[in-house]
């Protein structure tokens, strides 16, 4: 069950909302978002070559979805980590997800963890969640309740994640003491103040 929520999570909500672009001409980071959105596969790939994030980060999709080309998990996976590299936060997001499970590159759960970090200090409560997963799975309920409330209150904030992690953070209670709570929840305090 849990292979099949993180695998659901990588491409039920990969989807990056145009707001978080970081503009990379004079565009608006909207209007460049909604040019790469609609921009036929060839000329995509082209601005994609030339170092445009975004232009990399709708590549991966392309790739990932199989859309106006083959489905290629690793070229998705390659594309998404340049995106990832340049701070696109949602290509940071997937790139983490792809090495957790293996999708596209071999399974690294320590690098995993580096990008998925790096998407939840930009606010992406989807990285928090997911990290909040990866420590409930190595038994570390504290560590697990700190990220599920980060993700309850992260800056870019989904809906269907807040409700999870709500639950999640209800179940794990019933096993933790208030003073292991405060403690979570400290921590994800220090945390959020460090970014």
């Amino acid at each position: 069950m849990r292979k099949f929520l993180i695998s659901s999570l990588l491409f039920g909500l990969s989807v990056l909302s145009h707001a978080d672009y970081l503009p990379t001409t004079q565009q608006t980071v909207s209007s460049q978002a909604a040019r790469y959105s609609t921009m036929g596969f060839t000329d995509l790939v082209k601005e994609a070559n030339a170092g445009q994030a975004a232009a990399q980060f709708y590549v991966a999709m392309h790739y990932q979805a199989g859309k106006d080309t083959a489905k290629d998990m690793n070229q998705a996976f390659a594309w998404y980590k340049k995106a990832a590299d340049q701070g696109i936060p949602a290509a940071q997001l997937n790139v983490g997800r792809m090495l957790a499970d293996g999708l596209g590159t071999s399974k690294n759960m320590t690098l995993a963890r580096t990008y998925l970090e790096k998407a939840a200090s930009h606010g992406d409560n989807r990285a928090s969640f997911n990290l909040a997963l990866m420590e409930e799975h190595k038994k570390d309920f504290i560590g697990a309740y700190q990220w599920y409330e980060l993700s309850t209150r992260d800056g870019m904030l989904d809906n269907k994640v807040i409700n999870m992690s709500e639950s999640k953070k209800t179940a794990l209670a019933a096993n933790l003491t208030p003073e292991q709570i405060r403690q979570a929840v400290d921590r994800a305090d220090q945390w959020i103040q460090a970014q």
